[in-house]
């Protein structure tokens, strides 16, 4: 028999956690034919010796939503395995469009504050949630399992008065017909931005939403099947941020973002761990999105944010032109390191963990570009300065133009990480698309399978293919994640002992146009719906990506 497509001699790893095997894959149309050994010839053939073969990644939460319009192979995900990704998130959104002109300004300004500048309203050639599904129907090469976002169905619904009040009833029913009519159209769930959440989406429209009503969306998503995506995961462990209560009303999957180690709350991992545990024997189900990362936090001169706060600091960093003259001051110098250690004044950031953790990560004058991606504890010592000095002296020698991050401004306790990362009710999310300036998390799969598991050996590589792909699918309710006869055909090869995720070398300034093309080591193929849309490093001009509930989700 003649298959479609064949992929042989590679490792099987199924997505189930079961041992991998040797055998070859066949793909007919769309589907998985068959597993096993000596299969037919394919009209297009794939040697995997060597290799990897294994289900299509999953990306719960992603901001991909408009990405999709502007790379619609599904860059920079796909390049890394990812063949489904969940978009809507956070109840941010293009969709559906709000009509009246100051409305659809707001939604724009959330937008770009939530996502980033490249946010266009000029690229929308839609109205409603529903049309928007149908314009990427046949124009991605991914599978897109969109949400439906709190915020502009409010903006849509009540104007105006979306960011000024709570809902009337008739507004409310109103908005529970939008949310049907995405359900319908194919939507997978329904998503926010409750009050008290991350900074950037303070003020939005959904913060401004009644408990009740957020309740009443939630639970209409789940009468569909669909699943309830919320933001302010950390509230979970504040009952005074009634977010607890929240939960404990909805009938329906939850997942929260982002399950991180905030700095100075290192024992809320553990504890997060223990309340998702706790809520699924009182039959909520609820996982926690996790970027498997430490988190860095950029600044310059004009903006050192471990410094904010300290009484000296405070009373010179205005104006910066006079700061180079005071910062030779060695006394100054040590004043504020000080200050620092005693956590004088009102200082900003609260979990100080050395100067390992500050980066120089890109500085003006060529003569220093060898501090290039070196932390201030290795210029220290190849110096011979303290940290201190080592920190001011090179800020001045590249006349305070450097620009440093921090590492770890959350996820900084890697063992607690790891232990986020490797817990059942932990799933590997990106956030891709969104905060292009300090999200390079779209190499999350190759993070997991090069860092977590063959450097640091904290799970077997068939148990970190189950983290991307057949945990998700289960919670998701997706007809994908595992290999095996009948299933839709997306899947990934690579190689286990090449795969990586590009940023752990040097995080790139941006993610730019050029950075979402570029394609990491390992990546042989990757199989959409039974189409090659990438293979050896190039992206294939085909888009077999499917976008409703109906399609990638289980009757």
């Amino acid at each position: 028999m003649s298959f479609d497509l064949v992929i042989r001699n590679g490792l099987i790893v199924d997505g189930t956690g079961k041992p991998g095997f040797e055998a070859d894959l066949a793909v007919e149309g769309e589907k998985i034919n068959a597993i096993g050994k000596n299969l037919g010839s394919g009209k297009k053939e794939i040697d995997a010796r060597g290799k990897a073969i294994a289900p299509g990644f999953i990306d719960p939460h992603t901001h991909m939503d408009l990405f999709l319009v502007l790379y619609p192979h599904g860059n920079p995900v796909v390049n890394f395995g990812v063949t489904t990704v969940v978009i809507g998130d956070c109840g941010a959104s293009c969709a559906p469009v709000p009509s009246g002109s100051e409305p659809r300004k707001v939604l724009v300004a959330y937008l770009r504050r939530v996502l980033d500048s490249y946010v266009d309203e000029k690229d929308w050639k839609w109205n409603t949630f529903p049309e928007y599904l149908g314009y990427l129907k046949g124009r991605v090469g991914i599978n897109a399992a969109a949400l439906v976002p709190h915020s502009p169905v409010r903006l849509a619904v009540m104007g105006e008065a979306a960011y000024q009040r709570e809902a009337r009833l008739e507004e409310l029913e109103e908005m529970k017909k939008t949310v049907r009519e995405g359900m319908e159209a194919g939507a997978i769930g329904f998503s926010t931005s409750p009050r008290g959440g991350p900074a950037v989406h303070e003020g939005t429209p959904s913060t401004f939403a009644s408990q009740s009503e957020i309740v009443e969306l939630a639970n209409l998503a789940g009468e569909y099947g669909g699943c309830f995506q919320f933001n302010a995961f950390s509230n979970l462990l504040k009952p005074e941020s009634g977010l607890p209560a929240l939960v404990d009303q909805v009938n329906a999957y939850m997942i929260g973002n982002e399950f991180r180690l905030r700095p100075g709350e290192k024992n809320d991992g553990p504890r997060a761990i223990a309340y998702m545990e706790e809520a699924k024997k009182r039959g909520k189900d609820i996982n926690g999105v996790v970027i498997p990362y430490q988190h860095i936090w950029r600044f310059g001169i004009e903006s050192c944010f471990f410094l904010d706060g300290l009484p000296t600091w405070e009373a010179i960093k205005n104006p910066v032109e006079a700061l180079a003259e005071k910062l030779r001051d060695k006394s100054l110098r040590q004043k504020l390191e000080q200050e620092r250690v005693e956590g004088a004044g009102k200082p900003v950031f609260p979990e100080w963990l050395g100067w390992g953790r500050i980066i120089f990560d890109r500085v003006e004058r060529e003569e220093l570009k060898s501090l290039e991606g070196k932390s201030v504890e290795q210029i220290a010592r190849t110096s011979g300065k303290s940290e201190l000095d080592a920190f001011f002296d090179t800020w001045l020698q590249d006349n305070l133009r450097s620009r440093c991050y921090y590492q770890g401004a959350a996820n900084a306790h890697l063992d607690l990480l790891a232990d986020m990362i490797k817990s059942p009710q932990g799933l590997i999310g990106t956030d891709a698309g969104a905060h292009l300036d300090r999200f390079f998390w779209y190499g999350a799969p190759a993070k997991i399978i090069g860092h977590w598991h063959r450097e640091k050996r904290l799970f077997s590589l068939e148990e970190a293919v189950w983290k991307l792909t057949g945990l998700p699918a289960q919670k998701l309710r997706l007809n994908r994640g595992e290999l095996k006869a009948g299933l839709p055909a997306d899947i990934t090869v690579f190689d286990p002992d090449r795969f990586q995720d590009l940023v752990s070398e040097r995080l790139p300034a941006k993610v730019d146009a050029a950075e979402v093309k570029r394609h990491p080591p390992g990546m042989q193929a990757v199989v959409v719906n039974g189409e090659v849309v990438v293979e050896e490093g190039e992206c294939r001009d085909v888009f077999p990506g499917k976008v409703t509930r109906q399609e990638i989700c289980l009757s």
